[in-house]
C-alpha cells in the first residue's frame, strides 16, 4: 500500500530539478537533472594544489603545489574538494547554512561520497569520518551543524564510522572574514580540542566551504597532536584565496 501511494505521489507530483525546475533525468539521491549536475563548477583535481586542493592556472603542472604549500606543507596529507565556491554552489551552501534547508544536505553528502568513491582505492579510505564541529555558541544559533549533516549522509553511503565525538571546538571564535592570514591564525588558536586517536588512525575531516585554509588546518593540527597519523579534508567547495 505504501508503495502504491509512493508511485501516485511521483505521478501526479514528480520531483523538480532543484537548478532548472525541470521534472526529467532527475537524479533520485540529489535532485538534481543530469545536465545541471554536469554543469556544475566542479572543481578539476589536475588543475588544482594537489596538497590543499587550491585552484590553479589552467596551464599549471599536474603534480604542482600552490605557493603557499611550497612554502609550508599544512597539517592535512591531502584534501579533495568538489567545486569552485561560485553559482550556483555558493547561493546553495547559503541556503543550506543559514536558511536551514535541511534537504540540500542529500544534494551535498550525496555529491561528495559519489565523487570520493571514485577518487579512493577501497584499501586507501579513512578509517573514520569526523565532521568539524562548531562551538556550541554557534550551535545554538544556528540550530545544526552543515558539517556534520553532510558526513551523516558519506557515512552512510561511504558505510564507514561517523565520529561526532573524537573533538570540539571549545573556544568561541569571531569570523574569519576580513582578517589577514596572521589574525586568522591567532583567532583559531587551541580553538580545538581532542581526545587521543588509537594507532595507525586515517581520517576524513568533511566541512562546507574551503576559504584559506586556516580552520582546517588548525583542527588538522589538533588531530595529529592526539595521535592522528593521517588526516584527509573532504569539502563541498574551494575558494579562491582571497
Amino acid at each position: 500500500m505504501v508503495n502504491y501511494w509512493l508511485h501516485i505521489k511521483h505521478t501526479l507530483l514528480p520531483e523538480l530539478c532543484l537548478l532548472c525546475k525541470k521534472a526529467s533525468g532527475i537524479e533520485s539521491n540529489t535532485g538534481l537533472c543530469k545536465d545541471c549536475t554536469e554543469n556544475l563548477p566542479w572543481l578539476a583535481v589536475q588543475q588544482s594544489c594537489q596538497r590543499c586542493a587550491l585552484p590553479l592556472n589552467k596551464n599549471t603542472d599536474q603534480s604542482a603545489l600552490c605557493g603557499q604549500c611550497q612554502k609550508q606543507l599544512p597539517a592535512f596529507d591531502a584534501c579533495h574538494c568538489l567545486f569552485h565556491y561560485q553559482f550556483p554552489i555558493d547561493k546553495l551552501i547559503s541556503r543550506f547554512k543559514f536558511n536551514q534547508q535541511l534537504s540540500y544536505s542529500r544534494l551535498f553528502g550525496y555529491l561528495l561520497a559519489n565523487q570520493i568513491h571514485a577518487h579512493y582505492q577501497p584499501s586507501s579510505l579513512p578509517k573514520a569520518i569526523i565532521p568539524v564541529p562548531l562551538h556550541k555558541r554557534r550551535l545554538r544559533e544556528r540550530g545544526f551543524n552543515q558539517a556534520q549533516e553532510i558526513a551523516r549522509i558519506c557515512s552512510n553511503v561511504l558505510n564507514l564510522p561517523l565520529n561526532t565525538n573524537q573533538c570540539q571546538r571549545s573556544k568561541h571564535t569571531d569570523h574569519q572574514l576580513g582578517l589577514s592570514a596572521l589574525e586568522r591564525r591567532r583567532n583559531l588558536r587551541r580553538a580545538f580540542t581532542s581526545k587521543p586517536f588509537p594507532p595507525d588512525s586515517r581520517i576524513a575531516l568533511v566541512d562546507d566551504v574551503m576559504t584559506t585554509g586556516t580552520t582546517l588546518n588548525e583542527l588538522a593540527s589538533c588531530l595529529k597532536k592526539a595521535g592522528c597519523q593521517e588526516v584527509h579534508l573532504w569539502c563541498i567547495a574551494r575558494a579562491h584565496r582571497p
